[in-house]
């Protein structure tokens, strides 16, 4: 392992938590977190029940699990993710797992100071030996802006402007920075990351454009769209990365998908705005179609399911992750 303060010209393809999680051609599965319903409501017991699950699923080979930044509980929306802070919850997570892929999606990018969230995400790379996967937003809550004195009209000059100011801490020894908010002259921000960067992937929109995101990061986080919709969007993707990048440069494409697994393997799908309920035949059907369209990663959320969460996993352990090794007839 290189030193702390050294520079590194690994590529990201090189890092564990990459290569667990994707590769040209290949789907994997991840779960959102938490993993069970109302995982909140008993803290203790919960937490260890999380730690237990995530445990099997590494086994098993899920390639990943994802943290979400949540900063304040607002009351109009309800969902508080895992409630944890991200950096400190994926932090307790690598120190009892050794394998798993360890994401955030997403962290609220204009309401980090730009250093300090440098150091936090090459902190992590460096404690998970490579297994961080950055996943970084914009923020759309309207109640929280105030909270951290910003405009929310402007999230996303100031997203563009933390990335810029992030990834010149990252890549750089001793260079001065100077952005609109700070200036950084004679000093540094270690530790640096394992390889030249932490996988740094865009979550939603993030208020900029295909081009900028195909050029600024190294993936691109989307919510599950339907196929069609979502086949025009890795197109889309496909192409400003090829234009921006090389024909030859793959960026990954993720899904964040809502899954209630129905107990009758045969159920068809019902819903379908940020996922289904449905029958393991049809989620099988369905992550096929999603690799044969270039998805590379899909993070299931069972949060809102009515079955055991246990049991779901179980069975996508037992029945749906080894159809992921065959090819797509």
């Amino acid at each position: 392992m290189s030193s702390l303060f050294d520079l590194s010209d690994k590529p990201i393809d090189e890092l564990p938590g990459y290569q667990r999680t994707f590769a040209p051609g290949r789907l994997t599965v991840g779960l959102s977190l938490p993993i069970e319903q109302d995982a909140e409501a008993e803290p203790k017991d919960a937490l260890s029940n999380q730690i237990r699950l995530i445990q099997k699923a590494e086994r098993a080979g899920i390639a990943a699990v994802w943290a979400r930044d949540i900063p304040l509980r607002v009351e109009t929306f309800g969902d508080v993710g895992q409630v944890y802070d991200p950096w400190m919850y994926l932090s307790y997570i690598a120190a009892h797992t050794t394998d798993i892929a360890l994401g955030t999606g997403a962290i609220v990018v204009p309401f980090q100071h730009p250093l300090v969230m440098a150091k936090r995400a090459a902190t992590l790379d460096r404690l998970s030996d490579g297994r961080f996967l950055f996943g970084v937003a914009t923020g759309d809550r309207p109640e929280e802006f105030p909270a951290f004195n910003q405009d929310k009209g402007k999230r996303g000059e100031r997203f563009r402007e933390h990335i810029e100011v992030y990834e010149k801490a990252m890549s750089t020894t001793y260079r001065p920075i100077r952005w609109s908010e700070g200036k950084m002259g004679g000093s540094d921000v270690v530790p640096k990351p394992l390889a030249r960067r932490v996988p740094l992937l865009a979550t939603g929109s993030c208020q900029q454009s295909l081009e900028w995101k195909a050029a600024h990061t190294d993936g691109w986080f989307m919510y599950h769209k339907g196929l069609e919709m979502q086949k025009k969007n890795i197109a889309n993707w496909q192409e400003a990365v090829a234009k921006e990048c090389g024909v030859d440069v793959f960026k990954p494409f993720l899904e964040s998908l809502w899954i209630d697994l129905h107990d009758d393997p045969d159920a068809p799908a019902q819903g379908g705005h940020f996922g289904y309920r449905l029958g393991r035949n049809k989620l099988i059907e369905l992550l096929h179609s999603q690799r044969q369209l270039g998805i590379s990663h899909v993070s299931i959320n069972f949060r809102t399911s009515k079955r055991d969460a246990e049991e779901q996993i179980d069975e996508l352990i037992e029945y749906v992750l080894p159809t992921l090794d065959k090819p797509t007839e």
